[in-house]
C-alpha cells in the first residue's frame, strides 16, 4: 500500500495541489487572471467606443468607415490613458484630469470608512440571521433588506442633511455638507482665509489629497475633528443603505452553508453552535461574501456617489453629477457630453475591473476548498 505523506503548511496546503513549472495552482490562477485583465479592459473600451462615440460621430457626419473607426478607437484609448480629457469651463478652465486627481482621494477616504462600517454591520448580521431559524429574525432581516428599495438613498441622504443641519451649526459653527469645514468654521477659528494647503475654493487638501492625512500632517486637529465627524456621518449613511442591499444576497448564502454536510456532522458530534457559526460556517462563507460584494459593487458605487452629491462633497459623486448635467465636457468636440460620459465610464470600468480581479484573487486564496491542480 502506498504511503501518503501528510500535507503541511498554512491551511494544510490543501489548496496548493501539484506544482507545475515551479508554480502552485493558486499562483498559476493568479497569473492567468492578471493576463486576462488587459483583454477585458480592451473589450470594455470597445463597447464604450461603439456605444458613446459612434452615435455622436454619425450624427455629426464624421467618417464611419473601417479606417475611421479604428483611428477613432485608437485616439480615444490614447486620450483616455494619457489624461487628455480637456478642461472644465465651469471650474475656471481646470483640466478635467486634475479635477479627478483631486476628487479620487476624498472618495477613497469616504469608501474606507463606509466599507468598514458596512463590514462591521453586515458580516455578523448575515451570519446570525442566516444561522438563526427564528421567524422573528427572518422577518427582521427581510424587512431590513427592503429598506434600500423603499427608501432611495437620495431621500435618506436629504433627510439626514436636514436633520443634522441645525445641530451641526449650533455645535460646530459649520454645516454638515462637504467633507471639509465651511467658510464659517474658518472664520470662527480666527482665519481670514483658509490655510494655503486648502485648495480650490476650500474643496481639496494637499499634499496627499486625503483630508484626514493632510490635516494630521499640518497639525490641524480641530480640522481633523470636523472632517472625521463628517466622514463618519456620510460613511454611516452609505453603510446602512448598502447593508440592506447586501443582506438581501448574503442571508441565503449563510443559510445554505449552515446546512452543509460537514456542519451537520459536527453538530451531531456535539460541537457547540457558537463554534460552528463563527469558525466553520464563517470560514466557509467568507470568500462568498467577498464575491457578493464584487457583484454588488455597482450598487455600492451608486450609493456613495449619490451621498457625495447630496452632501455636496467634491468627490467622484459630484463630478459624476456635473458630467450628467453637461457642466464638465471632457474635450471640446462636436459631442462633448457623449465624451464626458466616455471618460466617466472609462474610469468606472477601470475601478470595477481592478476591484473584481482583486476580490477574485483574495476570495480564491481564502476559500478553504481545494484549488484544482489543472
Amino acid at each position: 500500500m502506498p504511503i501518503h505523506t501528510p500535507v503541511t503548511g498554512p491551511r494544510g496546503d490543501r489548496a496548493r495541489g501539484p506544482r507545475r513549472y515551479g508554480l502552485s495552482p493558486y499562483a498559476r490562477y493568479a497569473i492567468q487572471r492578471l493576463i486576462l485583465f488587459p483583454a477585458q479592459l480592451l473589450l470594455v473600451l470597445l463597447i464604450l467606443y461603439v456605444a458613446l462615440f459612434v452615435p455622436g460621430a454619425a450624427a455629426s457626419g464624421q467618417n464611419l468607415g473601417l479606417t475611421g473607426f479604428w483611428t477613432g478607437l485608437a485616439q480615444m484609448i490614447g486620450n483616455d490613458f494619457t489624461g487628455n480629457w480637456g478642461v472644465s469651463v465651469q471650474n475656471g478652465g481646470v483640466p478635467v484630469a486634475q479635477l479627478y486627481a483631486w476628487a479620487i482621494p476624498q472618495s477613497i477616504q469616504l469608501a474606507i470608512f463606509s466599507l468598514g462600517i458596512a463590514a462591521a454591520i453586515a458580516y455578523p448580521a448575515s451570519l446570525l440571521a442566516g444561522w438563526t431559524r427564528r421567524t422573528s429574525v427572518d422577518v427582521a432581516v427581510r424587512a431590513t433588506s427592503l429598506l434600500g428599495t423603499f427608501f432611495p438613498v437620495i431621500i435618506v441622504g436629504g433627510a439626514a442633511t436636514g436633520a443634522l443641519f441645525y445641530w451641526f451649526l449650533a455645535t460646530y459653527h459649520d454645516i454638515p455638507t462637504g467633507l471639509l469645514p465651511n467658510s464659517f468654521w474658518w472664520l470662527d477659528q480666527g482665519y481670514t482665509l483658509p490655510p494655503s494647503w486648502i485648495l480650490f475654493t476650500q474643496a481639496y487638501t494637499q499634499p496627499t489629497g486625503f483630508p484626514l492625512i493632510d490635516g494630521a500632517l499640518h497639525g490641524a486637529w480641530g480640522f481633523e475633528q470636523i472632517v472625521l465627524l463628517k466622514t463618519l456621518i456620510q460613511g454611516g449613511i452609505i453603510a446602512v443603505v448598502y447593508v440592506s442591499i447586501f443582506l438581501r444576497h448574503s442571508f441565503t448564502v449563510v443559510r445554505d452553508a449552515s446546512q452543509e454536510l460537514h456542519v451537520t456532522a459536527a453538530r451531531s458530534r456535539g460541537v457547540a453552535d457558537r463554534t460552528l457559526l463563527w469558525r466553520h460556517t464563517a470560514h466557509r462563507v467568507r470568500p462568498t461574501f467577498l464575491l457578493l460584494f464584487a457583484l454588488t459593487l455597482p450598487a455600492y458605487l451608486g450609493t456613495q456617489f449619490v451621498i457625495e452629491a447630496v452632501f455636496q462633497d467634491y468627490g467622484l459623486g459630484t463630478l459624476v453629477l456635473l458630467t450628467l448635467t453637461g457642466q464638465i465636457p471632457a474635450r471640446q468636440t462636436l459631442a462633448p457630453i457623449l465624451e464626458s460620459w466616455q471618460v466617466m465610464m472609462f474610469l468606472l470600468a477601470i475601478a470595477v475591473l481592478v476591484w473584481l480581479v482583486a476580490v477574485d484573487l483574495v476570495a480564491r486564496r481564502l476559500d478553504p476548498r481545494p484549488v484544482s491542480g489543472k
